[in-house]
């Protein structure tokens, strides 16, 4: 039986299950130091770091061990090779079989611990959490239903060029715009860094839970939980920080396999569609958000459209917005469509930045952001690339100097 405990008999501020951080990190020389002094900084006796080394020949273990070497709540999981380096779905799945081994040892940390009251949390190794993430976090898991939660996500070098500034709008905005909307209907999905999994749902797939061919591992994880009837949360009263690319040719393959990994996710539709454990808003919004990834080309075409009947080359008449009578009606209603959507953007993401732009910047960067929306046109045409030659392969995404957080 899946609810263990009736939500009433709770008492959801003093409800404090075991939680096991998982880090995979491969050559993090740059950040792993600064990210597990941040996790073990987290006042919640609760708590396990397990940081799987996925065969590093940096000074990534290294550093690893001299900062175990001062605790007893850091373990380090080391991955030999031929398995290490097989991506990060193996890994995960190397460190939620050694988390089992504590479970089923005679003593230990987390010896005879139930896998309904142990969550596990992953973090990346440039990822540092809010310092009450588990104040904020465990309550959501004392309704025996939620198998999992999504904390936000922000930049924490979002400052350091215009490329970076923009990935924190698009991750704050994101989480504070979208997700909690998809919150509200049930919805909302896991990313790869700041989510927590209740280790009874992991045990409920019956198979390793990241699948190693999976280009994004967290949305696949995600919908396959959904489907089993979990519950899926979202807050954004705490957050991860995570580094943002500070360079274009990165920042492109990073979402190119974004939009190759979701493509390949369209697999869960099916069974999201007749699966009766799912709220029918819930399923209709993850088969929708699973399919809007084609409104790129959409958007795209009407870019092209727009800008062919602009210059003249071939005129095209836009009949969308016939049924208002021609000039300010028509023209207002335009502005507006076209306006209304960044200026509540750009408001939510002032609310939750750390470093809000100041209000004579705000229309520069809504014009700016508008235009990086466009790369993802690149990526999906170079994620079409890769699917038609069966590439599935991916390159880590590069670090940079720690940025400390306050």
């Amino acid at each position: 039986m899946r609810r263990e405990r009736n939500q009433s008999e709770l008492d959801e501020s003093h409800y404090q299950p075991f939680v096991v951080v998982m880090v995979p990190a491969l050559n993090e020389e740059k950040v792993i130091g600064q990210s597990l002094n941040r996790l073990l900084e987290i006042p919640y006796d609760n708590l396990l770091i397990l940081m799987v080394d996925d065969g590093s020949d940096d000074s990534t273990r290294t550093i690893a061990q001299e900062v175990a070497a001062r605790t007893d709540r850091l373990l380090i999981v080391e991955r030999q090779f031929p398995e290490a380096r097989l991506g990060k779905s193996a890994a995960l799945n190397h460190g939620l079989a050694a988390v089992h081994e504590l479970i089923r040892a005679r003593d230990g940390i987390l010896a005879g611990r139930s896998p309904s009251e142990v969550l596990i949390g992953i973090v990346d190794a440039d990822g540092s959490l809010d310092l009450d993430t588990m104040s904020v976090i465990t309550p959501y898991f004392a309704d025996a239903q939620v198998g999992q939660l999504q904390i936000g996500v922000k930049i924490a070098n979002a400052t350091s060029n215009l490329l970076t500034r923009l990935q924190d709008m698009e991750f704050v905005g994101f989480s504070s715009f979208v997700q909690v909307a998809r919150d509200r209907i049930g919805s909302s999905g896991l990313g790869g860094n700041g989510q927590f999994t209740r280790l009874s749902a992991l045990d409920e797939l019956g198979r390793a839970p990241w699948t190693p061919t999976a280009l994004t591992e967290d949305l696949d994880l995600g919908l396959a939980l959904v489907a089993l009837g979990w519950q899926t949360r979202f807050t954004n009263r705490c957050f991860v920080h995570q580094q943002g690319l500070t360079r274009w040719r990165p920042l492109l393959r990073q979402r190119t396999r974004w939009i190759q990994g979701h493509y390949q996710c369209w697999k869960h539709i099916p069974q999201l569609l007749k699966s009766s454990k799912v709220r029918l808003a819930a399923r209709l919004d993850l088969v929708v958000y699973l399919l809007l990834v084609v409104t790129v080309v959409v958007v795209t075409f009407l870019l092209l459209t727009g800008l062919s009947t602009l210059f003249g080359w071939y005129v095209f008449h836009n009949e969308f917005l016939s049924f208002l009578p021609y000039g300010g009606i028509r023209n207002a209603a335009s502005a507006f469509l076209m306006l209304a959507p960044i200026t509540a953007f750009l408001t939510t993401y002032q609310h939750h930045s750390d470093a809000r732009l100041r209000f004579w910047e705000l229309p520069a960067f809504g014009f700016v952001f508008t235009l990086y929306s466009y790369v993802w046109v690149i990526a999906t045409a170079r994620a079409w690339g890769r699917m038609l030659f069966r590439r599935k392969n991916w390159v880590k995404t590069p670090r940079v100097a720690a940025v400390p957080i306050s």
